[in-house]
C-alpha cells in the first residue's frame, strides 16, 4: 500500500511530462492521455481508500505510510519524504482524484489552443493536490502547498477569459504572500520544539506530540497562529481575505474553476485542522470568538453579494465564500459534532460546487454567455443539463437526503451547542448571535440558487438564435455522474464517511477542547479521554446538548 500511495501521488506528475513531450498536432492525443492517466489515478486512490476503510490504522498512525530520508543522516536535519493517509485527509485525497476526471472531460472540446500544455498543467495540479493531503512532513507539505499555485497560475493566465492575466497575477501574488508568512509560522513551530528538548524534526505527527507535551507560551502562540492564519485564511478564503477568489473563478477556464472550488480552497481549512488547532490550542481558544464572527460574516456577506450578481459564474464564486464560512464555523466551534460536520462539508462543497462550475462551462459552450439576463427557458432545449443543475443546486442548499444537508446540520448543531455551553465564559452572549445568524446563510443560499435556476432554466426563452443547441453528451454525463452518485451516497448514508473521521479528528482537537472546560482544571490523574470529553461548561443542559452529547460513544 505504501508503494501504491507513492504511485498515486507521482503518476499525474509523470503523466504531465509524457503529455507535454508526446508529439501531437491536435487535442485528441493529449486529452486522451490525460483522461487515461486521471482514470488510473482515481482507481489507485479508490483502492487505497477501500483498504483504509477496511483496515483503518491505529489512532495516531497513518495508512500506507511512507517515511524515507530526504537528506543524509549526518546532515543534522530530519527532513523526510513522508506520506500517509488518515481520517482527516482520506476523503479529500479521494475527491482530488475524482474531480480531476471531471476537469478533463469538461475541457474536452473547449481547449483547442496548446492542448498538450493545458493537460500537462492540469495533471501537475492534480499531483500537487494529492501531495498536500498525503504529506506528513512540514517541508513536503509546504512544497506541495506552494506547487499548486504554479499550474493554476498558467491555467488562468493562458486559457482564461478577457482579464486572465490580471486575475492570474492577483491570485498568485495574494496567495504567495500569505503562504510565505505561513512558512515562517511553521518554521517557528519546528524551532520551538527543538529548543524545548525535541529533535530537529519536520514530522507533522512528532511536532504535534512535542507541542502537546511542551506547549508554546500563550503570547507566542498568538503570533504563530496569525502567521499560519495569513496563508490558510487567504486560501479558504475567509472574509475579508476573499477578494482574489471571484475574479480568479470568473477568468479561469472551467477545469480551473472546478479544481479551485472543489479542492484548493479546502487546503486552507485542512491547514487549520492539521496545524493551527492541535499545535496552537491556547491561541485557537483565545481567537475563537473572532474566528466564528469572521465565519458568519463571510456566510451572510457571500450570500448577499451572490444575490446581486448578474453573471452565473460570479454568483457561484460568491456562494463559495458563503459555504466555506460554514466549514470554518464548524471547525472553530471546537466540539466533536461541529468539527466532524466541517470535515464532511469540505467534501460536500467540493462535490456540489465542482459540479455547478462544470455545468456553467457546459452552458457557456452552448450559449457563449454567462449573463443571466441573456439566458432563460433553456430547460426546454437541454432537459438533462437542467436535471443536473437542479441536482447540484439542491445539494448546495442542503436539501434533506442530499450531501449538503448532512454537513450543514452537524455544523449548525455544533455551533448552537457551543453558543449555549460556553457563552458565559468565552465570547459572552455573542456566540449565541453567531449561531442564530448562521441560520440565515441557509435561507439566503436557497434564495439565490433557486432564483438563479428559475431565471436561467425556466420562464420565457431569451436564447433566440441558438436553435441548434444540443443536450448533454454521454461524455458530459459521465463527467457529472460520479459527483451525482456521491451527492446521494453521502446524503443517505453519511455514517460511512463520518466513521473514519471521528477519532482522528477528536485526537487533533482534544487539547484545544480541553481548554474550553470550565475554570476548574482537570485533576493530575485525569487521562486525555476524560479531559477531551469533559462537560464543556457547568451551565444547564439544553435540548441541543441532548442531540450532540460528547460524554460517551454510546450516548452519541
Amino acid at each position: 500500500m505504501a508503494t501504491l500511495l507513492i504511485a498515486t501521488v507521482l503518476l499525474p506528475m509523470l503523466g504531465a511530462a509524457l503529455v507535454a513531450i508526446f508529439p501531437s498536432r491536435g487535442p485528441i492525443v493529449p486529452r486522451t492521455m490525460a483522461l487515461l492517466i486521471t482514470l488510473v489515478t482515481a482507481v489507485l486512490a479508490c483502492i487505497l481508500l477501500k483498504g483504509f476503510v477496511a483496515a483503518p490504522p491505529p489512532l495516531g498512525t497513518d495508512f500506507a505510510a511512507v517515511n524515507e530520508a530526504w537528506l543524509p543522516a549526518d546532515a543534522g536535519i530530519d527532513i523526510r519524504f513522508a506520506l500517509g493517509i488518515d481520517g482527516v485527509s482520506a476523503w479529500m485525497f479521494g475527491l482530488s482524484a475524482i474531480l480531476m476526471i471531471t476537469a478533463v472531460l469538461v475541457s474536452w472540446e473547449a481547449i483547442q489552443d496548446r492542448p498538450a500544455l493545458f493537460y500537462a498543467m492540469l495533471l501537475l495540479l492534480e499531483a500537487g493536490c494529492l501531495g498536500v493531503f498525503a504529506a506528513r512532513d512540514i517541508i513536503l507539505f509546504y512544497v506541495f502547498f506552494e506547487f499548486t499555485l504554479i499550474p493554476l497560475f498558467f491555467l488562468i493566465g493562458i486559457w482564461g477569459s478577457e482579464d486572465r492575466r490580471y486575475a492570474a497575477s492577483k491570485f498568485f501574488i495574494y496567495t504567495l504572500a500569505g503562504s510565505l508568512l505561513t512558512f515562517l509560522g511553521l518554521l517557528s513551530i519546528v524551532f520551538w520544539n527543538y529548543q524545548n528538548g525535541g529533535a530537529l524534526t519536520f514530522s507533522i505527527r512528532e511536532l504535534t506530540a512535542g507541542l502537546t507535551a511542551h506547549p508554546m507560551a500563550a503570547n507566542m502562540q498568538l503570533w504563530v497562529f496569525l502567521a499560519l492564519f495569513a496563508g490558510f485564511a487567504i486560501k479558504v478564503p475567509l472574509f475579508p481575505f476573499h477578494t482574489w477568489l471571484p475574479l480568479a473563478h470568473v477568468q479561469a477556464p472551467t477545469a480551473g474553476s472546478v479544481i479551485l472550488a472543489g479542492i484548493m480552497l479546502k487546503m486552507g481549512t485542512y491547514g487549520f485542522v492539521r496545524f493551527s488547532i492541535p499545535m496552537l490550542p491556547d491561541a485557537t481558544v483565545t481567537l475563537m470568538p473572532w474566528l466564528l464572527w469572521l465565519s458568519v460574516i463571510g456566510i451572510v456577506y457571500g450570500a448577499m453579494v451572490a444575490l446581486a450578481q448578474t453573471d452565473v459564474k460570479r454568483l457561484i464564486a460568491y456562494s463559495s465564500v458563503s459555504h466555506l464560512g460554514f466549514c470554518t464555523l464548524g471547525l472553530f466551534a471546537l466540539n466533536r459534532v461541529g468539527t466532524e460536520g466541517a470535515m464532511l462539508q469540505m467534501v460536500n462543497h467540493g462535490i456540489s460546487t465542482g459540479g455547478l462550475f462544470a455545468i456553467v462551462g457546459m452552458m457557456y459552450e452552448r450559449y457563449h454567455t454567462r449573463e443571466i439576463k441573456k439566458l432563460g427557458g433553456i430547460a426546454r432545449q437541454t432537459p438533462w443539463l437542467a436535471f443536473f443543475m437542479l441536482l447540484f443546486t439542491f445539494s448546495s442548499i442542503g436539501l434533506p437526503g442530499m450531501n449538503g444537508f448532512a454537513g450543514e446540520i452537524l455544523i449548525l448543531l455544533g455551533m448552537f451547542q457551543r453558543g449555549w455551553s460556553v457563552a458565559t465564559t468565552i465570547g459572552g452572549g455573542s456566540l449565541k448571535v453567531v449561531a442564530v445568524l448562521a441560520i440565515s446563510g441557509v435561507v439566503l443560499g436557497a434564495w439565490y440558487m433557486l432564483w438563479l435556476v428559475q431565471r436561467v432554466f425556466f420562464g420565457p426563452s431569451r436564447t433566440d438564435g441558438h436553435h441548434d443547441v444540443h443536450d448533454l453528451t454521454w461524455r458530459e454525463i459521465f463527467a457529472l455522474l460520479p459527483l451525482a452518485i456521491l451527492v446521494f451516497w453521502i446524503g443517505l448514508y453519511p455514517k460511512f464517511f463520518l466513521d473514519p473521521v471521528g477519532e482522528p479528528l477528536n485526537q487533533l482537537t482534544q487539547v484545544a477542547r480541553s481548554r474550553l472546560v470550565g475554570a476548574a482544571e482537570p485533576g493530575p490523574d485525569a487521562d486525555a479521554a476524560t479531559v477531551a470529553f469533559a462537560p464543556l461548561s457547568p451551565a444547564p443542559r439544553s435540548p441541543w446538548a441532548e442531540l450532540t452529547d460528547e460524554s460517551s460513544e454510546n450516548e452519541r
